[in-house]
């Protein structure tokens, strides 16, 4: 069972009264809880330990939990950062919320409700490991797949087109993740565009960014509410008139021809309102003759066509001959996407998981430490604290007497930050870790500390500890 502490509990909106605030007037709270009333969801119930659906599912995941890195984007709704999930030694985005914005609040249950559901293997969509709330900030933190590759948005800035074989095999996916959304979660994602499709290095997209999504009750129920990017909004929308799946379908045509010609295909320079004539009134804008495949023109004809009806759905258009053309065509996505690669970032991250794995090991006790030999050479050095070691099997006895101490007191390691720079051509780097020894031992106060490794590689991607110094504050 989760802890009894501050939880964020939905239920049935009120309609709106003359004492309600736009942010204030769906939340209650109370010395013991927060709850937040809509009319539109199940309770979700957040504590600082992790989220419980009803049901009864629940999802362990807090902020000890994760290890906040860097900032990656602010949107209008969150902010996201890269983090370490320390538990599953991973790397994951965590979009921070906060919860007294009504609209904000609506978002991040779109959010919820889009990916929690789903099952992690759901191809073309963002893993959800969890969310939790930390009371002291009024926020939600969502923790999420982290895509190290970036937007398809990011991709085009960098190659300029892409080519249509390359397109064709990231369509495939990205319409598997439709067909799931639209025929197993009733759901019009109401946003796609490049900037909402992550690349993985590994050459998978991945869908995102739910927060203004629609669930409907039924494949044939519409929407009606005028919201997402006006840019690739379909005709339907932009008319507000009722609408419904086939809308994604337009934008995700409009997507294509922008990511296989390297321009958005209407003329957005004279602001959004003539932008929307432009789309009502003009021809939809297909990919140029001579220069693309006849299969890749009329894939684009038929996802813009004006009438949605016209449309065909996210699971026949897999079937679409343009799919097909390249379905055994030999392109490498994962090869593509070395375009993105960024060898700074798999450093940091390198030195991330290192610094975490070590000290877990060296918590973990004289009979762990031995764990930790293969980090060293015959050639390596450390200095802990005055004390000098050479070679790996120095290293390790000084390391097992230090975690033998440890035990005896209970210490463990916390990190406060871990910093990496790239030393030289040949691959090393420099690790700074700095942190804290605590200890249970009432009154005991932690002792800070700096330690210093120095990697270098026996091989591509392989590393050892070449020199390790470590510092106690005093």
């Amino acid at each position: 069972m989760p802890p009894k502490k501050l939880t964020l509990v939905l239920e049935p909106e009120p309609e709106p009264t003359l004492q309600s605030t736009a942010n204030m007037g769906s939340i209650r709270m109370t010395d013991e809880s927060l709850t937040v009333l809509t009319q539109s969801y199940n309770p979700v119930s957040f504590t600082t330990e992790g989220m419980m659906k009803s049901g009864g599912m629940f999802y362990k995941i807090s902020e000890k939990d994760i290890r906040i890195l860097k900032k990656l984007g602010q949107g209008a709704s969150s902010i996201v950062h890269k983090g370490f999930f320390t538990q599953k030694n991973k790397f994951v985005a965590v979009k921070k919320i906060n919860v007294f914005e009504r609209e904000t609040r609506h978002q991040m249950l779109n959010d919820l409700k889009a990916l929690c559901d789903s099952a992690n293997a759901v191809p073309g969509l963002v893993s959800f490991y969890g969310a939790y709330h930390v009371p002291e900030s009024g926020q939600i933190s969502i923790v999420l797949e982290y895509v190290d590759g970036g937007s398809l948005a990011d991709v085009l800035q960098k190659v300029g087109k892409i080519p249509e074989n390359v397109l064709s095999k990231m369509t495939s996916k990205i319409l598997t993740a439709l067909s799931y959304l639209h025929r197993e979660k009733h759901m019009v994602h109401r946003d796609i565009k490049p900037a909402n499709i992550l690349m993985s290095l590994s050459g998978e997209p991945k869908i995102t960014d739910f927060g203004i999504s629609a669930f409907i009750d039924s494949t044939l129920a519409q929407c009606n509410t005028f919201l997402g990017t006006v840019t690739y909004m379909s005709p339907e929308r932009i008319n507000n008139a009722a609408y419904s799946f086939p809308s994604d379908i337009w934008s995700l045509g409009l997507a294509l021809v922008e990511l296989a010609t390297g321009q958005y295909p209407f003329d957005a320079t004279e602001g959004p309102l003539q932008l929307m004539i432009h789309v009502l009134q003009e021809d939809p804008p297909l990919p140029p003759a001579g220069q693309f495949s006849e299969e890749f023109r009329d894939f684009v004809r038929v996802c813009l066509a004006k009438e949605p009806h016209r449309r065909p759905p996210a699971d026949a258009l897999l079937k679409h001959p343009w799919i097909a053309k390249f379905a055994n065509d030999p392109v490498d996505l994962k090869a593509f996407m070395r375009c993105c690669h960024n060898p700074y970032d798999k450093l940091d991250e390198i030195a991330v998981v290192f610094a975490f794995n070590y000290y877990a090991l060296l918590d973990g006790g004289p009979a762990k430490v031995a764990d930790l030999a293969p980090l060293y050479s015959k050639q390596s050095t450390l200095r802990y604290d005055g004390d000098s070691a050479v070679g790996s099997s120095s290293i390790i006895s000084k390391l097992s007497s230090v975690a033998t101490m440890h035990a005896g007191f209970k210490v463990t390691h916390q990190l406060d930050d871990v910093q990496c720079q790239p030393l030289g051509a040949d691959g090393s780097a420099l690790v700074n870790v700095s942190g804290r020894l605590v200890t249970p031992a009432a009154g005991a106060l932690p002792q800070h500390y700096n330690e210093v490794f120095v990697l270098s590689q026996f091989q591509p991607g392989e590393y050892y500890v070449a020199h390790q110094v470590l510092r106690l504050c005093k």
